[in-house]
């Protein structure tokens, strides 16, 4: 497993409820692989939310980790990800189809963040 155990991590860790496990960013990128692998019939619904828990979890661990704040080019990306985060609300009344797509954009946003991390 290879993670990444920034310094900011470790200095956040004194608020309460900040998680201070390291990301598992080979798991981000076999989840995000899956997501973004070419098919042609769309994945058992079962499948597709299992990863989509893993993926929308990674993001939400890598967008608060700040990576790109300051850069003004990265609000966009910033601004993809909270929309795609919120979307979740309402995941279970989506059809098959249109949840995989939801995956499959939100696998293309965290696999950015991830790459945003090992540089840091």
């Amino acid at each position: 497993m290879s993670t990444v155990d920034q310094e900011h991590r470790r200095a956040t860790s004194d608020r309460p409820g900040a998680d201070t496990r390291p990301i598992d960013v080979d798991q981000i990128d076999a989840d995000t692989a899956w997501a973004l692998q070419i098919r042609f019939d769309v994945p058992n619904r079962a499948a597709v939310d299992r990863h989509l828990l893993r993926v929308r979890g990674a993001l939400n661990l890598l967008v608060r980790e700040g990576l790109a704040e300051s850069n003004p080019d990265a609000r966009g990306l910033y601004r993809e990800a909270y929309r795609l985060l919120d979307l979740h609300q309402n995941f279970e009344e989506l059809t098959d189809a249109q949840a995989y797509e939801h995956l499959r954009g939100l696998a293309r946003v965290t696999r950015t963040f991830a790459v945003l991390c090992r540089r840091r």
